[in-house]
């Protein structure tokens, strides 16, 4: 049995296609055209709060800029020792993105996303990748580290939606689409 396409897909009708229609239907689909990105405000690296490691591949699969400082910890099971890569600050992500309205809708409605502390200025992140580039860290250190890093983190709301501000306050985060 043989299915037949409807007359709008047939070779006929696709061979009299522009080439920039062709273009645009070979285009993988995307709910968010990047055409139509603002990009206004000032880009800037967001701190996350999230609730599992999950919500890291989630936002690189909605194409945001992410950064997960991560340390090399030596962990001993059945007798074997194993080098294993563990996030430096536990239950963070730090997110790149512009200062807009539609930006932080689009953060906030990733399952798992449960707040948005607020931006951090560049040299910490450059801090934290030479942190990352050359020392490995114990359980101690690292938590010092993330309770300085999260006392540096100026605390910013978006300037229209109420909605917004309060996922900014820790309220109920917006519904996914």
């Amino acid at each position: 049995m043989t299915t037949k396409l409807p007359a709008a897909f047939s070779p006929e009708v696709l061979a009299a296609l522009s080439a920039k229609a062709r273009r645009e239907m070979e285009r993988p689909y995307s709910p968010v055209d990047p055409r139509f990105a603002e990009l206004g405000g000032k880009p800037r690296w967001y701190v996350v709060e999230i609730k599992s490691r999950q919500v890291e591949k989630e936002l690189a699969k909605r194409r945001f800029g992410i950064y997960v400082p991560e340390t090399i910890e030596t962990v001993v099971r059945r007798g074997r020792k194993y080098d294993q890569a563990t996030p430096m600050i536990g239950g963070y992500v730090f997110v790149f993105l512009w200062e807009t309205d539609e930006n932080f809708q689009r953060l906030l409605r990733v399952w798992g996303v449960t707040l948005v502390v607020g931006w951090i200025d560049d040299r910490e992140i450059d801090r934290l990748r030479y942190l990352e580039s050359c020392e490995r860290l114990d359980a101690v250190a690292r938590e010092e580290l993330k309770e300085e890093i999260l006392r540096k983190v100026k605390r910013s709301k978006p300037k229209k939606s109420r909605k917004l501000r309060a996922a900014f306050r820790g309220g109920k985060p917006l519904p996914a689409s």
